[in-house]
């Protein structure tokens, strides 16, 4: 008789696993983990991640998991640092160790989580025997039948959840590695990885894929990274910099659906040697007291860098020129206005001068908005 699993096991009807190992090691298989301190049965915090566990093979009621059933037992966290929680159904290591009871005796503990099916998502061995035991497999939760293992490399250190994600410390080259070539073999790699690529079954390794996991970071020392650029727009750049797929050595390539940086406490500082680039569809910078850019020289547009050159105007020094000017216009339209010929009025000139008058004074009082209030240049 076989449960339904992308693991691909299959369940004797006659239970399966026994409760003692080589050496004496008893195993448990895990009915449920205490997790909070609400739960009736958490008696102290020292019971938190402890697990309700049956023997294998041991008659008895896996539903009765408080102890009324006699062949229900419990055992407390054993490591105090490196937890990764049990899933019901999961058989685990029960090492008899010296810690705080009634009795001052030993107290039972659970350890590392016996690696059945060798897969990170679950390794869980029900005891098909039990009431609705399909029901309360890795408790209750969908069993994700797409989620595979990850394709190890040699001296590989690797981290994986049960959820697709995963830690990998390497650098050696593997059967399968994209990132690692006969040039760079031996060159430390770190990649972090938060959920898969999806695939059509769950059983065959895989390798991170920088594209089609759901969040990455790659830290690599003399790599290329086959990432695809969301954006490859350069259009301000004299020489344009190597695109994400073609640049190869030390860098740290961030990935994601959407990437947010905020410091609660002080300022985020982006420093770089060569350039900093950006570039999307739109780039939109919101100060609330002021924004300021310094350099040498400061191209707004492509066309001002590349050739067709015009220089911005300084407000300031463009208002004194056009009031000097309007000034001496003015001193030429008076005498416009009173001008003679012989004693006599000079008709057009004066009223060419009215009019002038007339003109400088509109143009005087609009000087004031040429200049900006919020834009100011050296």
């Amino acid at each position: 008789m076989a449960y339904k699993s992308h693991l691909t096991a299959r369940v004797s009807s006659k239970g399966s696993g026994g409760g003692k190992g080589g050496g004496g090691t008893v195993y448990g298989r895990v009915i449920r983990t205490i997790l909070t301190l609400s739960d009736p049965d958490c008696k102290d915090s020292s019971m938190l991640n402890g697990v309700f566990y049956r023997i294998p093979k041991t008659p008895g009621d896996e539903t009765k998991d408080t102890g009324v059933d006699n062949t229900v037992l419990f055992a407390k966290q054993g490591d105090a640092s490196m937890r990764v929680i049990p899933m019901p159904g999961e058989l685990v290591e029960i090492v008899p160790a010296l810690g705080v009871n009634a009795t001052g005796g030993k107290v039972m503990y659970w350890g590392k989580i016996v690696n059945v099916w060798n897969h990170p998502h679950h390794n869980a061995v029900p005891d098909i025997k039990q009431q609705d035991w399909s029901d309360r497999l890795i408790g209750g939760q969908t069993e994700e039948a797409t989620i595979s293992p990850l394709q190890a490399n040699p001296g590989d250190t690797l981290f994986e959840g049960r959820l697709g994600q995963s830690l990998r410390f390497g650098g050696y080259r593997g059967v399968q590695s994209k990132l690692i070539d006969s040039a760079n073999d031996g060159k430390p790699i770190i990649l972090i990885s938060n959920g898969q690529a999806k695939t059509d079954e769950g059983n065959t390794p895989i390798e991170e894929d920088i594209n089609e996991d759901y969040n990455s970071i790659h830290l690599l020392s003399d790599h290329r990274a086959n990432l695809t650029a969301s954006n490859t727009k350069r259009d301000s750049y004299n020489t344009k910099p190597l695109s994400s797929d073609q640049f190869k050595g030390n860098q740290i390539i961030l990935n994601g659906g959407r990437i947010y940086f905020n410091a609660k406490e002080d300022s985020i500082l982006l420093s770089a040697k060569e350039s900093i680039g950006l570039n999307a569809n739109t780039i939109n910078l919101d100060a609330t007291d002021y924004f300021c850019v310094d350099a040498k020289k400061i191209y707004l547009g492509v066309k001002a860098r590349t050739g067709q050159v015009e220089n911005a105007v300084l407000g300031m020094q463009l208002d004194n020129w056009l009031q000097s000017l309007i000034a001496n216009l003015q001193i030429i339209a008076g005498a416009m206005k009173s001008a003679t010929n012989g004693g006599g009025a000079v008709a057009s000139l004066q009223a060419a001068g009215t009019a002038l008058d007339i003109t400088l004074n509109s143009l005087k009082t609009q000087i004031k908005n040429i200049k900006s209030s919020k834009v100011f240049i050296e």
